[in-house]
C-alpha cells in the first residue's frame, strides 16, 4: 500500500513540476522587466519596457501595472530605475487595498515592514486625509498636538523663526554668525598663503616688496597669520618686522597677540620690542591680561616677574593690589630622592636651593612647598607709587588702604 501511495506522489510531481517551474519563471521574469522610470519634472512611471532594444531610442514605450501602454519621448525620461522586488510586490498589492483611512494605514504599515519609506508617506497622508485625527499616522508623519493643532515639528520650528541651514535648525542670527565665522576663516586663510609668501620673498630680489606688504597690512584677518609667522621664525629682523606688522593693525586683538609676546617669547629682545609698542598705546584690556598671567597659580616665577614686568611699564593705577599680592609667592615642586628601602619611613627633603621642605614616603617623590621673593615685582610696584616696603606685604597692605580712604591720594601713580 506504501509503495502504490508513493509512485502516485512521484507521478503528480513528475506531471504539475514544469508546469510550477514554468509559471515562477515567468513570475521572476515579469518582475525582473518591472523597472521605475523617472520623469524629467520629477515624477515616476512604473511597468515594463518594451523596446529597450530599439536604437537610436527616441521614445520610451511603457506597458504600466493596469495594462495600458504609454508611449513617452526620450527627453521626458531622466533616469530609468530596475525594480525591487518588495516594490514588485508593491505595485502588485496596491489595488487590492481599499481607499479607506484604516485599509490605507494597513498598507502604510506593510510598506514600513518592507522598508519602503516612500509609499508609506504617501499612505500616511492618505489616511489624515480620510481621517484627520488619526493619531498614530499623525505621529508617524512628525505631527505634535500643539494648542489644539496639529502640526508637524518643521512648521513649527518656522513659526518659532528658526531656518533650516545644513540640516539643523538655526536661527537667522546664528545663521549670520556662522555665515560670517566661515567667511572670516576663508579670508584668515589667504592670510596664511600671503604671509608665508611674502616671508619667503625677504633677503630676496623682492624683499623691499615684501617689507613694504608686511608693514600696510591692516586687515584684522591677517592677525592669526602673522602670530603664527612670529612664531615659527628664527631670524631675529623678520621677527621685529613682523611685531610691526601686528603693531600697525591696532586692534584689540592684535594687542593681545603682543602682549602675549611680551610674556612668552623666547627672545628678550622680541619681548622689549612689544612692550615698547604696547605701551604707546595703553589698553585696560592688556593690563588685565598682564595681571592675570601674574596672578596665574600655574605661572612659574619667571613669567610672574616678567607679566610685573609687563605691569610696570603700563603703569596703571588697577595693578598695584595685585603686585601687592604677588611680591611674594609659593610653589610646590616634585622632588624624586633616591633611595628609601622602607615605603613606609618618611623623610624630610630639601627643595631646589636648599629651601623648603616635603614629607615622602620611602623612596617615593617629595613635594616641597618654597616662597619666592619676586624682585620684577617690587621694582614695578616702587616705580609706580613712588615708595618702597621692601618685600614687607603687611607694610604695603596698610600703606594701600592707607591710599584709598585718602580723597588726596586716590591715584597711587608716582607724579
Amino acid at each position: 500500500m506504501f509503495r502504490i501511495l508513493k509512485e502516485v506522489i512521484r507521478f503528480t510531481m513528475k506531471l504539475w513540476l514544469p508546469t510550477v517551474v514554468a509559471l515562477l519563471t515567468v513570475s521572476v521574469a515579469q518582475a525582473a522587466s518591472d523597472e521605475v522610470f523617472v520623469l524629467s519634472n520629477g515624477s515616476r512611471i512604473t511597468g515594463q519596457w518594451l523596446n529597450r532594444d530599439q536604437l537610436p531610442r527616441r521614445n520610451y514605450t511603457i506597458q504600466l501595472a493596469e495594462g495600458a501602454t504609454v508611449s513617452l519621448d526620450a527627453k521626458e525620461i531622466k533616469k530609468v530605475l530596475p525594480l525591487k522586488p518588495d516594490e514588485v510586490e508593491y505595485e502588485r498589492i496596491v489595488p487590492t487595498y481599499a481607499d479607506t483611512a484604516q485599509a490605507q494605514w494597513a498598507l502604510a504599515q506593510w510598506c514600513r515592514e518592507h522598508r519602503l519609506s516612500k509609499q508609506r508617506e504617501v499612505h500616511l497622508q492618505r489616511v489624515i486625509e480620510l481621517d484627520p485625527e488619526h493619531v498614530l499616522a499623525r505621529r508617524a508623519l512628525g505631527y505634535n498636538k500643539v494648542e489644539g493643532q496639529w502640526i508637524t515639528h518643521d512648521d513649527l520650528m518656522i513659526q518659532r523663526g528658526y531656518v533650516k541651514y545644513k540640516g539643523q535648525w538655526k536661527l537667522q542670527q546664528q545663521i549670520e554668525l556662522a555665515e560670517n565665522k566661515k567667511k572670516q576663516e576663508a579670508e584668515e586663510q589667504e592670510w596664511f598663503l600671503k604671509v608665508k609668501r611674502w616671508c619667503g620673498w625677504l633677503g630676496g630680489a623682492r624683499d623691499q616688496q615684501a617689507r613694504d606688504n608686511l608693514l600696510t597690512i591692516d586687515n584684522p584677518a591677517a592677525i592669526r597669520a602673522l602670530a603664527l609667522a612670529l612664531e615659527k621664525e628664527n631670524d631675529s629682523g623678520v621677527r621685529r618686522l613682523l611685531v610691526e606688522s601686528l603693531a600697525k593693525i591696532d586692534t584689540l586683538e592684535a594687542a593681545h597677540e603682543l602682549a602675549v609676546r611680551a610674556v612668552d617669547d623666547r627672545s628678550e629682545d622680541i619681548r622689549s620690542k612689544c612692550l615698547d609698542l604696547l605701551e604707546k598705546k595703553k589698553r585696560p584690556q592688556v593690563t588685565s591680561y598682564f595681571i592675570a598671567r601674574m596672578r596665574d597659580k600655574k605661572s612659574d616665577n619667571p613669567t610672574i616677574n616678567r607679566a610685573a614686568e609687563c605691569l610696570g611699564r603700563m603703569k596703571d593705577p588697577v595693578s598695584v593690589e595685585p603686585l601687592i599680592e604677588s611680591l611674594v609667592t609659593a610653589h610646590k615642586f616634585k622632588v624624586v630622592k633616591p633611595g628609601g628601602d622602607n615605603p613606609t619611613s618618611a623623610s624630610f627633603g630639601k627643595g631646589p636651593g636648599g629651601g623648603g621642605s616635603g614629607l615622602s614616603a620611602g623612596g617615593g617623590p617629595t613635594i616641597i612647598r618654597r616662597f619666592f621673593s619676586n624682585q620684577a615685582v617690587l621694582d614695578a610696584l616702587v616705580e609706580m607709587t613712588g615708595v618702597n616696603f621692601n618685600f614687607d606685604q603687611r607694610a604695603w597692605r596698610d600703606w594701600y588702604a592707607a591710599q584709598k580712604k585718602s580723597p588726596d591720594a586716590a591715584n597711587t601713580r608716582r607724579n
